[in-house]
């Protein structure tokens, strides 16, 4: 199979050109991919051909140049596709790996139910996977979701509302609950919406505020279903602070995150970040890509597991600045970091993830540490889904003095579809909602850029450029 086509692709400066592309082979030999005439990319097994219909713009999208990640690319990930034989449309999950291609061998993350951490990934829009701005896609086998009767309207938002939805799972409201979402745009919206259906789902009786700026915000909140909107420009800040069980923070921003510190009383859900330094961290964006959390050293978390997992903490790395630690029972490595890098590398490892499956650590430096040991290398000391424990001095930082007081930091990345697809069915009065009130403007494809500059305007929500 052989398919040519023209699209625009994102470059560094963060703008458009014009590109030829051509995609050639199938589904059970592989691919290769062309651009400009020259080799660009070679797949193996396990991708679909896809026809593109519709694709969302995100805030990942708007700051793709920021990211590390090779330009130009064909960008895009919240996709609408249909098969090009049978015309079913379907979502695509954005992680390519072993299990969403179905390999035959599997990585030790696959293994571990952790694939969409797989160290080999690519990423569908994002890494050098052409993604869903082009009229084609190739799509790994298993990544590809039927929609059915969903609305391809809400069905273009899924990859955002899994995202939102799988942050309310980690970061779950209890009976009595008081939970802010802070910043509520795009993905913020979209926890409003997903905290209303797990409230329904769960019969968990909580209140869901929105903070936000902006009345207009405010007003789509209490549409998505919020039981109170705060405007924070005009609100006095010591009146709302310790005020909420769980604070979701989808602001982006060091201002946000400072204030959802202060307005939490016992958890932040980091949702959203800029790549830049916050609270002295250089590394609170891979914190959230690796779905890290930041807790208080104490014997209960100590046993800290996701929900759903069954594993223990084995092998536990302590960073030096912490002091001799004994935890019985437990496998504690007490050396300096790029020491425990290399031994990740050992026999000690082999047959295992190669990771520390818990890290302890004393101050900013020593965190960032353990989440990435070298700068170049995107490889942390702690298994995805792992905690560190602060034990150390908080030294008037905001995040550390939250943590010493018994506050907990969790974040997450990527949702699953198909719980997603699955909750909006059963909430087909939700689902209605989030097309109505999210999708303020839809392009044709080729006005990508005007659609890009509309975008990144306060004015707009969610903005779709279509295909068809």
């Amino acid at each position: 199979m052989k398919i040519n086509f023209n699209t625009l692709e994102y470059t560094d400066q963060g703008l458009f050109n014009e590109a030829d592309y051509m995609f050639e082979g199938n589904v059970d030999t592989g691919w290769q991919i062309l651009r400009k005439g020259q080799r660009h990319l070679i797949l193996g097994e396990g991708y679909r051909l896809m026809k593109t219909r519709m694709c969302g713009i995100c805030s990942t999208d708007l700051a793709r140049r920021f990211l590390p990640f090779p330009l130009p690319q064909v960008i895009g990930h919240e996709v609408i596709a249909e098969d090009p034989e049978s015309m079913e449309k379907s979502v695509v999950e954005i992680n390519d790996t072993p299990y969403s291609r179905g390999d035959k061998i599997q990585d030790v993350f696959c293994r571990s139910g952790l694939h969409t951490h797989s160290p080999g990934r690519m990423v569908l829009g994002i890494d050098r996977l052409p993604g869903g701005f082009g009229p084609y896609i190739l799509a790994p086998k298993n990544a590809v979701v039927p929609i059915q009767d969903l609305s391809e309207y809400s069905g273009v938002l899924i990859e955002s509302f899994a995202a939102a939805f799988h942050a309310i799972t980690v970061s779950p409201p209890g009976r009595g609950d008081s939970v802010a979402v802070l910043g509520p745009r795009r993905l913020g919206a979209l926890l409003i919406a997903g905290l209303k259906a797990y409230r329904r789902l769960s019969g968990a009786d909580f209140k869901i505020y929105a903070l936000a700026k902006y009345k207009n915000i405010l007003r789509l909140c209490s549409s998505l279903g919020s039981d109170h909107e705060i405007d924070l420009a005009n609100v006095n800040e010591k009146s709302i602070t310790d005020r909420f069980d769980i604070v979701y923070d989808t602001t982006g921003t060091e201002s946000g995150f400072e204030l959802a510190l202060k307005l939490a009383k016992r958890e932040v859900h980091l949702k959203s970040t800029s790549g830049r330094k916050v609270c002295g961290f250089n590394n609170l964006t891979p914190f959230v890509v690796d779905e890290f959390s930041l807790l208080p050293f104490s014997p209960e978390n100590i046993d800290f597991i996701w929900a759903g997992e069954k594993r223990e903490n084995r092998k536990i790395y302590a960073a030096m600045g912490v002091g001799k630690i004994e935890i019985h029972g437990r496998d504690v490595n007490r050396i300096h970091a790029r020491e425990a890098l290399k031994r990740l590398e050992s026999f000690e490892f082999a047959n295992r993830l190669p990771r520390f499956d818990l890290a302890v650590a004393s101050s900013v430096e020593e965190i960032d540490s353990i989440i990435r040991p070298v700068k170049s290398k995107e490889i942390s000391l702690l298994r995805p889904r792992g905690a560190v424990l602060f034990l150390g001095e908080h030294k008037e930082n905001p995040l550390l003095h939250f943590i010493s007081k018994g506050g907990r930091l969790r974040s997450s990345r990527c949702g699953d579809f198909r719980t997603a697809l699955k909750t909006l069915k059963e909430n087909p009065d939700i689902s209605e909602m989030i097309s109505r009130y999210l999708i303020s403007h839809v392009f044709p494809a080729k006005e990508i850029e005007n659609a890009f500059q509309i975008a990144a305007t306060k004015e707009a929500f969610k903005v779709v450029v279509r295909h068809f």
